[in-house]
């Protein structure tokens, strides 16, 4: 007993003597920082205080149901009690806009109103993967005002799941984006709107004649998911967007295994568009290439004619500042075809783990103000909105808490926003503010992923419709001042 005593002694006093001498922001040793807990830990452990989000939670609705209960209520109208509507919008959170915003978003609200065929380009990070938190908001808006379809997708489709439509490519095609894991032998620019191109044969060269010498074959797929909201599963129109091919291209369009158009694809040109209006009912289309170089494929269309077009461009890894990086020229011949009338840009998750001081905050937020005018500079007459990041936890020792400089960068982005006649959605404070997400996780069911920094697919939804609401609620004030 002596020596066991002796020995628990002297392992009590080793410990000790580590607490003592371990800096509280623990050792770096690689990838791995080690820490020890102080005597105050040990003995007063700090309670850290999470936000509750229940109330947020709860008392989520449908702006849409409110004209439903106006009719319920006996008001053929469909007009909203002024008390009951007021009672509801106080818990919305609202878009923060300056009068220049207002004016610009009146434009995109304009053709909402007459029914013109409307494009929203919603760009984000990896809370944006697999149409997530754009699905919910595209499914209310089209059934709304009208329009089916997926809107802008990429050639090679970079993510494991998405929950809007099946998407299948032969082996041969290879995505070149234009940030994250850049391909250093691409001499160019031209990457088109959704940051990365793709090509089924291998790159080509100024620098080195074309020859002839090997055919490449490729195909890809793209067709309904059953999981899918309904609206999305139904195509009206293709437009295939693609430039920089040596030599001519043969596309043939299949719909349902039946060949149904065919297109030489023009070579040595920079930018072009193949367009073909899809049969009635269409929900899968198949493309097949044939030729002795490929073009840069910049992205295809799967939309209605009418009604409202919503794409979905997540950007996982990006910070949101692509856009300067593009050829301005060449974006701006996609974009003019597009004819987007509002960017939502959904930013700031991923640079959060390598700010470190205020300098650093400051140079972001003058990037993304530049990032802004760039858009405006190529479609002048387009409205932008900026959704800010939402709370993401680091783990501190045993304890999940917000970023430091978290509320600093919503901070900045809102600036970015504001400065540029662009409306702001705050989506960190949306959700609760500072340790908030750890609320999100441990809700039952869970809203937010156990990596404390991405939603649930319900957790998305929700979200989602948090957006909607006040994007609507916008929209309404629009109404409701006769512009």
């Amino acid at each position: 007993p002596i020596k066991t005593l002796l020995f628990l002694v002297a392992v009590f006093v080793l410990l000790a003597g580590t607490m003592l001498v371990t800096p509280s922001e623990g050792v770096k040793v690689g990838e791995f920082n080690f820490h020890m807990p102080t005597f105050d830990e040990m003995f007063l452990p700090e309670k850290v205080e999470y936000a509750d989000v229940s109330e947020i939670i709860e008392q989520q609705f449908d702006i849409d149901s409110l004209a439903e209960m106006a009719l319920e209520d006996g008001n053929a109208a469909g007009e909203i009690d002024t008390a009951s509507y007021h009672a509801l919008v106080e818990s919305i959170h609202k878009i923060e806009i300056n009068d220049e915003g207002r004016k610009n978003l009146a434009g995109f609200f304009q053709k909402l109103k007459s029914g013109q065929l409307t494009r929203i380009m919603h760009y984000g990070d990896s809370q944006l993967e697999g149409d997530r938190i754009t699905a919910p908001f595209r499914n209310k808006l089209q059934s709304k005002y009208g329009g089916t379809g997926l809107g802008l997708r990429p050639a090679v489709q970079p993510y494991d799941f998405v929950f809007s439509a099946v998407q299948t490519n032969s082996d041969n095609w290879v995505r070149y984006p234009i940030y994250g894991n850049v391909d250093t032998l691409v001499q160019h620019k031209r990457y088109g709107v959704m940051g990365a191109f793709s090509r089924f044969a291998p790159l080509t060269f100024d620098s080195i004649p074309f020859q002839q010498n090997e055919l490449y074959e490729a195909e890809l797929s793209i067709s309904k998911s059953n999981i899918s909201y309904n609206r999305t599963r139904e195509y009206k129109r293709m437009r295939l967007y693609y430039g920089n091919a040596k030599s001519p291209v043969t596309l043939q369009l299949f719909v349902s295994g039946e060949l149904v158009f065919t297109e030489i694809l023009k070579p040595d040109i920079d930018y072009a568009v193949v367009s073909y209006n899809l049969p009635d009912a269409t929900d899968n289309v198949t493309f097949k290439f044939s030729g002795y170089d490929s073009p840069d494929v910049y992205g295809i269309d799967l939309v209605d004619t009418s009604g409202v077009i919503v794409d979905n461009i997540a950007l996982r890894g990006s910070s949101g500042t692509i856009f300067t990086q593009a050829d301005f020229k060449h974006s701006t011949k996609m974009y003019r075809d597009l004819n987007p009338g509002l960017f939502i840009l959904q930013f700031g998750g991923n640079v959060m783990p390598y700010i470190k001081d205020q300098k650093a905050i400051d140079s972001y937020g003058r990037w993304f103000t530049s990032q802004i005018k760039r858009l405006k500079q190529s479609c002048p007459d387009a409205a932008v909105i900026v959704i800010g990041p939402s709370d993401m936890s680091t783990k501190n020792k045993d304890k999940y808490v917000t970023y430091d400089y978290l509320p600093a960068v919503v901070e900045a982005l809102k600036q970015a926003a504001l400065s540029t006649g662009s409306g702001y959605w705050d989506m960190y404070q949306a959700m609760g503010g500072y340790n908030s997400m750890p609320g999100w996780v441990n809700a039952t069911p869970a809203l937010a992923q156990p990596d404390y920094v991405h939603f649930s697919p319900r957790g998305s939804t929700l979200i989602s419709n948090m957006f909607y609401n006040a994007f609507m609620l916008e929209y309404n004030n629009f109404l409701k001042s006769g512009e």
